[in-house]
């Protein structure tokens, strides 16, 4: 998976189920199976169509990083080409019939796609849906994640299958057609609940009938894979941070070009800070394609700073225990991905979130660290810099505080697979202990 932290929380279901059905079959539907069939060995089905796409077409993201390269003009269009290009409608007729080709293509062979996934999931006694923020429609609109659970939900009540929506987060959701999947969806579950207050006050307020209960994000339930090396004993404070392609072209929903320089010159100046200051720096990703773009970005803008013996080199990260490692050798941690804070609080450190959504902000007061925390739109370096002295000289008690937090954190998601588990006969963890 390209995105590290929903790999996090696939491996967190798939541990907590085998350390409590150890015998259990277990199959999994995603939108890169070949890559989870390879990570984690399982018989592994796409959770949407998957339609091929013609390979000479670039894909966003590798567009957006050649987009600083020197640039060759085209030609200007002669002869017939320059005809057709000022007949007039001619181009949006063009995009239309493209359009109209997508939709009957659809029509096609999305039956056969749910026919498919139906005898696929005929069976399974329980379906579980994990990942970040599943409930919102701002990747894809109401076609992306809403029309998806809407229609696994329908498929797993064809099938007699129980399906569970543990621990999401929500919103944002603007689409009314994405309120109708959401509201027919979590209806239809035999159990759901929320990440933080925040979502379960959105869905609430959907009129989706029934409690809304508040859990801990599921990898709290996580037992982390051993970093690949040890942290290195070095003198210097290391801080790793990690950055979001904020308003980025190349990964943001709703890109603002100037938005995002301005967001990348912060971060630069920041690093260059730390730089002098004689602190290390580790910049990695939590997204493997779309972070690498914005840290290359970010080196780019350090006015020549990024080759100082500070800077450490950029990290292979792949997987989680490659994201494990990384986080292992920081003393101290500058976050603005969810699970990218998550994680490390996990592993005791200190952690400065520049939050992009409100739900960060929660996690981080969750673990006792709300004072470290500010808006990503609006932030000033020098606020920045300040905060972060502050986290540094009081990391001793800030440590103390995460690692109190913990404990009941991993307790309540203990409780909650109880009940998730129990929909189908599965003793608590407690009982099947004491028998």
């Amino acid at each position: 998976m390209k995105n590290l932290g929903d790999e996090a929380l696939f491996a967190t279901v798939l541990q907590n189920t085998r350390l409590r059905i150890p015998d259990a079959e277990i199959v999994g539907f995603t939108s890169n199976p070949e890559d989870t069939k390879q990570r984690h060995g399982l018989e592994t089905f796409p959770i949407r169509r998957l339609d091929p796409e013609p390979a000479t077409a670039p894909s966003k993201e590798s567009a957006a990083a050649r987009s600083s390269a020197p640039q060759v003009s085209t030609p200007a269009p002669t002869g017939l080409r320059k005809m057709l290009k000022g007949v007039p409608g001619l181009a949006a007729s063009i995009r239309g019939g493209r359009v109209l080709g997508h939709v009957l293509k659809s029509v096609v062979l999305e039956p056969k796609f749910l026919y498919d996934s139906y005898r696929r999931l005929k069976g399974a006694d329980l379906l579980i849906a994990t990942g970040g923020q599943q409930l919102n429609d701002g990747y894809g609109g109401p076609w992306g994640f809403p029309f998806t659970l809407y229609k696994w939900t329908l498929l797993a009540k064809c099938t007699g299958t129980k399906v569970v929506f543990p621990s999401l987060g929500a919103g944002p959701i603007d689409s009314p057609l994405s309120k109708f999947f959401f509201r027919r969806t979590l209806n239809l579950v035999s159990y759901r609940s929320y990440r933080d207050a925040i979502s379960s006050k959105l869905m609430a307020g959907m009129g989706i009938k029934g409690e809304h209960p508040v859990f801990p994000d599921l990898v709290y339930s996580l037992r982390l894979p051993a970093p690949k090396r040890p942290p290195s004993g070095a003198e210097r404070v290391v801080v790793g941070a990690n950055p979001v392609p904020f308003y980025a072209p190349h990964y943001w929903p709703t890109p603002d070009q100037a938005r995002y320089e301005e967001y990348v010159r912060k971060l630069a100046r920041f690093v260059e800070w730390l730089d002098k200051s004689g602190h290390a720096v580790s910049l990695f990703p939590t997204q493997t394609r779309a972070d690498v773009i914005t840290i290359d970005h970010i080196r780019a803008s350090m006015n020549g700073s990024a080759s100082s013996p500070n800077i450490l080199p950029p990290p292979q990260m792949q997987n989680l225990e490659d994201l494990v490692t990384e986080i292992s050798r920081a003393d101290l941690i500058v976050a603005n991905r969810y699970h990218g804070i998550l994680i490390s609080l996990m592993m005791n450190k200190p952690v400065l979130g520049i939050a992009y959504h409100e739900k960060s902000r929660a996690l981080l007061e969750q673990a006792g660290m709300g004072d470290y925390v500010l808006n990503i739109g609006n932030f000033k370096i020098e606020e920045l810099i300040e905060r972060f002295k502050d986290m540094e000289a009081n990391a001793p008690m800030l440590k103390k505080r995460i690692a109190q937090r913990m404990d009941p954190l991993r307790k309540a998601l203990e409780g909650q697979y109880d009940t998730v588990f129990g929909l189908i006969g599965i003793k608590p963890a407690t009982a099947a202990k004491a028998d």
